[in-house]
């Protein structure tokens, strides 16, 4: 098994543990005097937050950079891929960087307002894996099954179909990208779901933050900020990490952490939107240099917190639901079938029929299985107010 199964397995004994015998709780940070500008923690206070929208946008910006992928066409790229920026940006990757942001940002608040094992670990759960199996099982047993070359039976007796299944549950940095016989002819053959990888990220940075909070690193401001700056020269200097292979998971995971700590630092972080586009120029004039990817990151995160708490007008989004999620499972095999059926998969083309099927989808599954199944999350619950955004977080 890999690091992350046996810390897993660790966590749930402590979970267990913890629930017979509570620990008691640390003082907290000291008081701060109050700063003369207005702050995140008080944009914060405002009814309502635009996080799901800004999830769903982000969830199809992945399925627009994808497209080109998806397409088979030497070369192409998206608009922003085409500007030269390097450091792997294009819209999908900035788009798993704002879901990552935003879940550390929720997901460290999650923490601190109920700091119980046992309920953190059952919420991850709840949001991150029923859909996510529902995912798995229905390309594997159905939509493979219908899209297959091979006889029915040979598909259902090739080891790989349920290597699909199994391996990818387990969230395992050793993938199964592909079913025995399906998108064989594809302009991108056999890859079926090329966005599930970030979901074995989420799920080690979820452990990451419940070890974290177990040692009382999240408890106090201080605390934090060693603990992160030890992550960081840990990450930069190679040094390896459990559950964390180097290269995408370790940007992925830096970008949860910039969410955390935005949200440890509410209190103080001014609350302004004309910092959005000083911040981008200030990543843009240190493009090249050693420090662009943490002013860029920075500049990112800014923008996330300041759209999600900002503009006020935009609020009438969250009557809708919280579609991103599923949006973002279902958007790349849908992707693959419509490439598929058409005699020019073109970029374009493929945005605009696979973005309304996958809303589809995403409507479906929030509807039907993960907002019902949400409500067992809410079991024991303590008197403290959860927010809709905070019950919803996740990446995509």
């Amino acid at each position: 098994m890999e690091d992350f199964h046996w810390l897993l397995f660790a966590l749930l004994a402590v979970a267990v543990w913890r629930y017979r015998y509570p620990p008691p709780r640390d003082g907290g940070d000291a008081a701060l005097p109050p700063p003369r500008w207005r702050t995140l923690a008080q944009a914060m206070t405002q009814d309502g937050d635009n996080l799901l929208l800004l999830r769903l946008l982000a969830a199809s910006a992945v399925i627009y950079g994808h497209s080109y992928a998806v397409s088979g066409i030497p070369g192409a790229a998206d608009h922003i891929a085409r500007q030269g920026w390097g450091y792997g940006l294009y819209s999908g990757s900035i788009a798993v960087q704002v879901f990552f942001a935003i879940s550390g940002f929720l997901v460290t608040g999650a923490w601190l307002r109920r700091p119980d094992l046992g309920f953190f670990l059952r919420s991850r759960a709840l949001r991150i894996v029923p859909a996510y199996l529902a995912c798995l099982a229905i390309s594997a047993l159905l939509l493979g099954a219908l899209l297959t070359d091979l006889p029915r039976g040979d598909y259902f007796a090739d080891p790989q179909t349920w290597r699909y299944l199994w391996k990818n549950l387990t969230f395992s940095t050793e993938m199964v990208w592909q079913l025995p016989g399906v998108f064989a002819s594809n302009p991108r053959p056999g890859t079926v779901n090329g966005s599930l990888w970030t979901l074995v990220v989420e799920a080690r940075v979820y452990i990451w933050l419940a070890l974290c909070g177990l040692l009382g690193l999240l408890d106090r401001r201080d605390r934090f900020f060693y603990a992160a700056a030890l992550l960081v020269a840990a990450a930069y200097t190679g040094f390896p990490l459990p559950m964390m292979p180097i290269g995408e998971f370790l940007t992925l995971a830096g970008f949860f952490l910039a969410g955390s700590a935005f949200y440890r630092w509410r209190d103080v972080v001014p609350f302004r939107g004309a910092l959005v586009p000083a911040l981008f120029a200030l990543a843009v004039f240190a493009h090249g240099s050693d420090v662009f990817m943490p002013l860029y990151g920075l500049a990112l995160c800014y923008a996330v917190f300041w759209f999600a708490y900002g503009p006020r007008r935009l609020l009438g989004f969250n009557r809708l639901g919280d579609y991103s999620y599923g949006v973002y499972l279902w958007g790349f095999p849908i992707q693959q079938i419509v490439a598929g059926a058409l005699d020019r998969p073109t970029p374009t083309r493929i945005t605009l029929i696979a973005l309304p099927c996958a809303l589809a989808a995403g409507v479906l599954s929030w509807h039907l299985l993960e907002k019902p199944l949400l409500r067992f999350k809410q079991r024991r619950r303590s008197a403290a107010a959860v927010t809709p955004a905070t019950a919803a977080a996740t990446t995509g």
